[in-house]
């Protein structure tokens, strides 16, 4: 991944300092320009619209989580704790039901964020596991349409399952795609 400039990176903070206190939905452009005290002009150069800045932010955290990682299992770890600490960023990122429009939205940009790094040739786990079978994009699609489901149904059951649990069920789903994939 290329180097974030200075400006990406402010409006990446902005767009996570905002989710502690509004939902992703009822956000504008302005107001995440405005928390960055930068122009408009400023987040078009580098951002489509505030999906684009999303993506680029969920991008971002997911590569930070691997390169801090010293093993696969660490990144997994990684994600689960950063979901745990950050839980109204989560509650503001995920609305309370899957008919929001953000689901569908959410399950494009992991799993572009996937292809990305499957096509780029991106030493992880969960990517290595798309690449197994015969069709990586639909692979890609119906994993990041798990890993949002699940993440959903956590969310809306207030963490109440342990994160050691998530993280055992979360290596064991890998391991078995893996497996299946390779078994074809």
């Amino acid at each position: 991944m290329a180097e974030l400039t200075r400006t990406e990176r402010d409006f990446q903070r902005a767009l996570l300092h905002l989710l502690e206190d509004h939902s992703f939905l009822s956000l504008s452009v302005e107001q995440i320009c405005q928390e960055t005290m930068m122009h408009r002009s400023s987040f078009d150069r580098y951002f489509n619209d505030k999906y684009d800045l999303l993506k680029h932010t969920v991008n971002t955290k997911i590569t930070n989580f691997i390169d801090e990682s010293d093993s696969s299992e660490d990144e997994l770890v990684n994600v689960v704790d950063y979901l745990c600490t950050h839980k109204t960023v989560m509650r503001n990122l995920a609305t309370s039901n899957a008919n929001s429009s953000l689901y569908p939205t959410m399950v494009n940009i992991l799993a572009d964020i996937m292809l990305n790094r499957y096509e780029a040739g991106i030493d992880d786990r969960l990517v290595k596991s798309i690449g197994t079978f015969d069709n990586p994009e639909t692979t890609a699609y119906m994993l990041s349409s798990s890993i949002v489901g699940a993440f959903y149904w956590w969310r809306n059951q207030d963490y109440a399952t342990s994160k050691q649990t998530i993280i055992k069920h979360a290596n064991m789903f890998i391991d078995w795609l893996t497996a299946k994939g390779k078994a074809k």
